[in-house]
């Protein structure tokens, strides 16, 4: 009984804890978040924009699609002429008498010089820029210019000249991040000035709804709102990485920011040239699935794409890449993702010829390919098209869709330019196993089990045991984009 009390009053005196072996929680700064809030606001600013309105009907092309998607706080400028001003010029055409809207973001230094990074839709054709540094009612706002602009990653380089000192942010590495780390948000949310918020990482490698962008976001529940666009999501060492960039709307706590790596990529073309030229192989690639995986014979522990396309007369062909080639390297650089392979292509100037590594039936495959120009969104655009339907007659096994033939009729309703051979889905039966799949109306089938169809008839030559089977397609959208997809269609249940 001694003893027994002994140890208790041992216990009790030293604080030993006898129920659990881990070690006590590091202790961490309570203040951590004023001390990054001292630290990054003053190299923030806040940027207001005026823009004639030069037609009703707006813009159009990439800047108009992130000012809707991303709905930053437009409005009537106070300062517009109205029909019943006595001050405003009238029957004279020009710019006074053009309406005026008016639009707020954020921005950050990221050079003494005066060089500030924002969101290209921020500033997209804004034909006056104005850049707040402080909320003090007796700062006058300091002008901006344009130096450079990256519609397809939704950057753009604004510089000033002030005699105030500017004090540069410090980029971090947005690829070491982790999800659930904390971050904060700093920006000018519906015009309320510098605002810091704080949330963590929620996924790394998203992408945002109907947003075509060279690079995967970063998404982080740290509250963003209109007028946050351009501001930096900064990591607990003061350190930015990544840009504010998209909410979505539908959702509280899912925002996007564009990460900072990407950035670093293009911010010395931004800098000396006013864009970005961007490196084209003429491929496309999906990020493999265990099902593809299997089809392709590929290790479970692999992560890499794997070409669903490959372009005619591109860097691609004459290097001798090929659909179904699983891409491990690109000027010695290991790629893991989509993501991975897009940011290699870019970082390399053009015209150089470099390294890749492609893994194909087995067998690691070195190459040579040169870089090409990569032509602007506007080149490769297509015209929309009306996809038109076809009755289609019942094939004794069940898909879950109706196909018809790509005759050259309906390839021209579909945008087709090029003289493809393939089967047309014409229907899909909901929850059947097409629509499992992930086939789409329109889509154009060109290979079963790596075999090039023709028609249906061929289709169905190959299709004709309740199994799965791999399919590439070619899809094109109604506004002319075009993709190609390899899919897995499993007739094993419910056949």
């Amino acid at each position: 009984m001694k003893k027994a009390l002994s140890v208790l009053l041992f216990i009790f005196l030293f604080g030993v804890n006898v129920f659990a072996a881990e070690a006590p929680p590091q202790s961490c700064d309570p203040n951590i978040f004023v001390s990054l809030s001292k630290k990054l606001v003053p190299s923030v600013v806040n940027i207001s924009t005026v823009s004639i309105v030069k037609s009703p009907y707006g813009r159009g092309g990439p800047e108009e699609f992130f000012r809707r998607f991303f709905e930053d706080f437009f409005r009537q400028a106070p300062n517009a002429p109205r029909e019943d001003d006595d001050e405003a010029p009238r029957g004279k055409p020009g710019p006074q008498n053009m309406p005026r809207a008016m639009a707020l973001g954020t921005g950050f230094i990221i050079d003494a010089s005066g060089l500030i990074l924002t969101n290209n839709h921020v500033v997209a054709e804004a034909d006056e820029i104005k850049i707040q540094f402080t909320e003090e009612a007796e700062e006058k706002p300091t002008d901006g210019e344009v130096v450079g602009r990256d519609p397809e990653l939704d950057l753009a380089l604004i510089k000033v000249k002030s005699k105030r000192e500017m004090t540069p942010v410090v980029f971090g590495d947005s690829d070491a991040l982790e999800v659930g780390e904390y971050v904060v948000a700093i920006g000018n949310p519906f015009g309320q000035g510098h605002s810091v918020t704080h949330g963590i990482i929620s996924a790394k490698e998203r992408k945002a709804p109907d947003l075509v962008i060279l690079s995967n976001y970063l998404q982080t529940d740290a509250p963003i709102n209109p007028g946050n666009s351009g501001g930096p999501l900064v990591n607990m060492k003061g350190e930015v990485i990544g840009i504010n960039n998209a909410i979505d709307q539908r959702a509280q706590g899912i925002g996007f920011a564009i990460p900072i790596n990407i950035v670093k990529n293009v911010l010395p073309q931004l800098k000396t040239k006013g864009s970005v030229s961007r490196g084209y192989i003429g491929v496309l690639v999906a990020d493999l699935t265990p099902e593809v995986s299997k089809k392709l014979s590929v290790s479970e522990d692999i992560r890499a794409p794997f070409v669903t396309n490959v372009y005619e007369n591109t860097p691609a062909t004459r290097a001798g890449i090929k659909p179904y080639d699983v891409i491990l390297q690109f000027n010695g650089k290991t790629i893991h993702s989509s993501a991975d392979l897009v940011g290699a292509v870019t970082s390399v100037p053009v015209n150089d010829t470099v390294p890749i590594s492609v893994l194909r039936a087995g067998k690691e495959i070195k190459l040579n390919i040169k870089v090409a120009q990569r032509e602007s969104p506007q080149q490769m655009a297509k015209k929309s098209s009306k996809q038109k339907k076809k009755d289609n007659r019942s094939e004794n096994i069940k898909t879950g869709m109706e196909l018809e033939d790509l005759t050259s009729e309906l390839a021209k309703d579909l945008g087709v330019k090029d003289k493809s051979k393939g089967a047309v889905v014409n229907s899909i039966a909901y929850d059947g196993p097409a629509d499992k799949a992930g086939l789409l109306r329109g889509d154009i089938i060109l290979e079963v089990d790596m075999k090039p169809i023709k028609n249906v008839d061929s289709f169905y030559d190959l299709v004709k045991e309740k199994k799965s089977y791999l399919l590439r397609i070619r899809r094109i959208s109604p506004q002319g984009g075009e993709g190609f997809l390899v899919l897995t269609l499993d007739l094993k249940e419910g056949s």
